[in-house]
């Protein structure tokens, strides 16, 4: 049973909601993403916190990296922006994000013994951590107190006053992360699309120089080729060298950090230029780089480099970005070596691999483990890719999302379809939203940015696994079948049309209560429409047998059960349409 005058899922994130609007009310900024925006956050939270109380600095440090890196921004009076870095651990803010504490130090009062790294001068100082999700992820530095040492009362209302400063820097990163990841798959997709555009090398290098840019910095690029009779690397293509650096590229395998990558066929990232005996300079102004090879068919055939003007510029993240510009770049160059029959299966087989890896990355990993209950879940692509899509998606700390989702069409298109709108859906779920307003905003998205006979059939649930109930909407799609204890069966269909088919439609949602023994499948409709030789669809008649027959099994083999029963019902030409389903078992309260 839930507590007395527990708030429910609306009214949880309807307060949530209030209360990060108000937290950017207070500091005076707006609620939004991007690097830009952050900025702005960054800009009015520190002026915020100099309200709080008058000092002569304050900072505000972001962990970034892992907690590997501490970076600030401090604002000028006429827009200008000084970034600060230091090593994570370092400094003040580093040794309060290390040790989880408050610091507070009067004048003339002894330091820490282990405070390390380059640490400003001061007289007096407070620093605190900011927290989201348990974790500390930020901190505000606030040195030499107008007036005389901090007080009491002073880390009272600064303690009170950085609740706001975290709730609204926790969504602006979230938001932000959110963005970038949406940008790199997208980028990733532009280059792919730009490599099937032409055959010309020159404009697939500016390409792919262009659509780098928006989610890696970088001063200089280069792309060196392999000479395959004389093995020297020479330039293919680049952008921010200046004149007179020829020498740069005319470099043999193993000269210098680009002829070391395609010597050893490995991806590098050096922080320092100058600490490195391989760098060959070509830019006076270089102080980190990054390189990856441009492997093809195992063979080293280039190198893809990036040079930055800062130290340290680059972590694994980028270089991951790297290496797949470099694999697209690879691509293009055998494309424009070989015939054109040879390259354009290549270039298919390229784009085929990079959908499968991004719709790979949508699905769950793993089950959740869940108290009381056991998921499980799978999907199987008709084609190399496909537009089916599952996920479990965490909503709060007692709340889970269990969704499901077919979108019309087959292959890469329906593919596409489904990467926008999974983002679309997991920026709704994350910002709270009823069920309802999940269902309505992501209907009116799809309605807008796709054609007239596109749509999606999706069905949303929120499991509270403390209380064992679900509230669920289904946008047209095929109706969950929830098996009870006793055998009876229900169909969930409660909801409204598929998404994208009306420009404005209301979705009903209905909570469900689930006892031990239940078993609730969700599934699309490559598993009820699988055809035999005779085109006989499998029904979902057939798939009520497979599931009372193994429903007291774990929820994994149950869904290894059904996938088989489909599978055979085929027969050797397999199933004509995509195959995905979700299973939930629930487990008695004890266990």
């Amino acid at each position: 049973m839930s507590e007395p005058n527990a708030p429910t899922a609306p009214q949880a994130a309807s307060e949530t909601a209030l209360a990060r609007a108000h937290a950017f009310s207070l500091l005076g900024a707006e609620p939004a993403g991007g690097t830009a925006q952050l900025d702005d956050l960054l800009r009015a939270s520190t002026a915020h916190c100099r309200r709080l109380v008058e000092c002569r600095q304050v900072r505000i440090w972001l962990s970034r990296r892992g907690g590997s890196r501490l970076v600030s921004r401090e604002f000028g009076e006429h827009g200008g922006v000084v970034e600060r870095r230091v090593a994570g651990g370092e400094g003040l803010a580093g040794w309060v994000l290390a040790h989880g504490e408050v610091l507070r130090l009067a004048r003339g009062e002894a330091r820490p013994s282990d405070l390390t790294g380059d640490v400003p001068t001061f007289e007096t100082a407070l620093v605190l951590p900011l927290y989201r999700r348990g974790r500390s992820f930020a901190a505000i530095e606030w040195l030499d107190r107008i007036g005389g040492a901090f007080t009491d009362e002073d880390l009272d209302r600064l303690e009170v006053g950085s609740e706001s400063v975290a709730l609204a820097l926790d969504y602006a990163l979230l938001y932000q992360e959110m963005e970038r990841r949406a940008l790199e798959k997208e980028v990733l997709l532009e280059v792919t699309r730009a490599l099937a555009s032409t055959f010309d090398l020159d404009e697939v290098m500016e390409a792919i120089f262009t659509s780098l840019r928006q989610v890696v910095d970088y001063d200089a690029a280069a792309i060196y080729l392999m000479n395959p009779e004389t093995h020297a690397l020479e330039m293919a293509s680049c952008a921010g060298y200046p004149d007179g650096c020829e020498e740069a590229f005319g470099l043999q395998v193993g000269q210098g950090i680009v002829g070391w990558v395609a010597k050893h066929g490995a991806p590098v990232i050096v922080p320092d230029v100058r600490a490195d005996a391989r760098y060959v300079t070509a830019r006076a102004s270089t102080r980190s780089e990054i390189a990856a090879p441009m492997v093809f068919d195992g063979r080293v055939i280039g190198v893809f480099n990036l040079e930055s003007d800062h130290d340290d510029a680059y972590h694994d993240g980028h270089l991951d970005l790297v290496a797949a510009f470099a694999a697209q770049a690879a691509v293009a160059v055998e494309r424009a070596r070989t015939a054109l029959e040879r390259v354009e299966r290549r270039r298919i087989e390229k784009e085929l691999a990079i959908a499968r890896d991004i719709q790979r990355s949508f699905l769950p990993a793993k089950a959740p483990d869940l108290p009381g209950f056991d998921l499980a879940g799978a999907s199987i692509t008709h084609d190399e890719v496909g537009g089916d899509y599952y996920d479990f998606i965490p909503v709060s700390d007692a709340r889970l999302g269990l969704a499901i989702a077919d979108v019309s069409g087959k292959g890469i298109p329906a593919a596409l379809l489904m990467a926008g709108f999974r983002m679309a859906l997991l920026a709704e779920i994350r910002n709270e939203f009823a069920i309802r307003a999940v269902m309505r905003k992501a209907n009116a998205l799809m309605h807008e940015s796709t054609e007239r006979d596109k749509f999606v059939t999706m069905f949303y649930g929120v499991l509270d696994w403390k209380n064992r109930v679900l509230i669920f909407s289904n946008a047209g799609h095929n109706p969950p079948l929830l098996m009870r204890e006793d055998g009876t069966t229900e169909a969930l269909h409660d909801g409204g049309v598929a998404l994208g088919v009306l420009p404005e439609a209301s979705y009903d949602e209905r909570p469900v209560a689930l006892r031990s023994g239940d078993v609730l499948v969700l599934y699309t409709d490559g598993v009820s429409e699988a055809e035999d030789a005779v085109n006989a669809q499998f029904g979902t008649e057939r798939l009520e047998q497979v599931v009372r027959a193994h429903r007291g099994e774990p929820a994994a083999r149950i869904v290894d059960a059904v996938v088989q029963a489909v599978e055979q019902w085929a027969g050797e030409r397999g199933p004509s349409d995509d195959l995905t389903l979700l299973v939930l078992r629930v487990l008695p309260e004890a266990t």
